[in-house]
């Protein structure tokens, strides 16, 4: 985790944003090498969405709305080279994988109730 000189997230926001970019050349790849679609989604969720939840329930309160979209925008556009041009909610749904922002919630309740 990386954090700023004024606690701000803004610097890990941007290193895993950047990171999990980066993997996203990857799955183009595996697309446009005809990998299934359930292989280039188990791809996304083990490779590229560890990186933007790493650690989240220790940052997400603290998120601004410009970095939950940063966040968000990863993700949206992994499903878009999965399957196409559809709305991003769709697709979250078609492959039963919640929103960052959704699943951060989830992750921060799980810990609080231990």
């Amino acid at each position: 985790m990386t954090i700023n000189a004024v606690l701000k997230w803004d610097d890990h926001v941007n290193v895993i944003t950047s990171k999990a970019a980066k993997r996203l050349w990857f799955l183009k790849k595996l697309n446009h090498a005809g990998v299934a679609k359930e292989d280039l989604v188990y791809f996304f969720q083990a490779v590229i969405r560890q990186i933007l939840e790493y650690a989240c329930p220790a940052w997400h309160t603290s998120l601004t709305k410009k970095q939950s979209k940063s966040l968000e925008k990863v993700q949206r556009r992994a499903l878009q080279i999965i399957v196409g041009n559809i709305l991003y909610e769709e697709a979250c749904r078609l492959f039963d994988s919640p929103t960052l922002a959704k699943q951060r919630f989830t992750y921060a309740v799980h810990c609080l109730s231990r």
